[in-house]
C-alpha cells in the first residue's frame, strides 16, 4: 500500500488532542503521523479533524462539533 493512499484514508478522521500544541503525533491504522493544526486554537481535549495532508504531515482543524461516538473517531493512546 502506498504512503499517499494511506494518508488519503486519514482525511475525515478525528481524535482528541493530548496537548495545546499546534504540532503533534497521532497513530492511525498503526502508523505514526505528524500533524499540524491549521485552523482553530488547539486546547488539550479539543476534537481535531484531518482535512488534508502533505508528503510529511497531516493538516487538522479544530472541530468540537464531533464526538467520540463518530464512526471516524480514532483513539489516541
Amino acid at each position: 500500500m502506498s504512503g499517499e493512499y494511506q494518508m488519503h484514508k486519514t482525511i475525515g478522521k478525528c481524535f482528541r488532542s493530548k496537548t495545546d500544541d499546534f504540532n503533534g503525533m497521532i497513530r492511525i491504522y498503526g502508523s505514526p503521523y505528524m500533524y499540524r493544526v491549521t485552523n482553530g486554537i488547539p486546547e488539550k481535549g479539543a476534537m481535531l479533524e484531518v482535512i488534508d495532508f502533505s508528503s510529511t504531515e497531516l493538516f487538522v482543524t479544530v472541530n468540537n462539533y464531533l464526538f467520540e461516538s463518530d464512526v471516524n473517531y480514532i483513539d489516541n493512546p
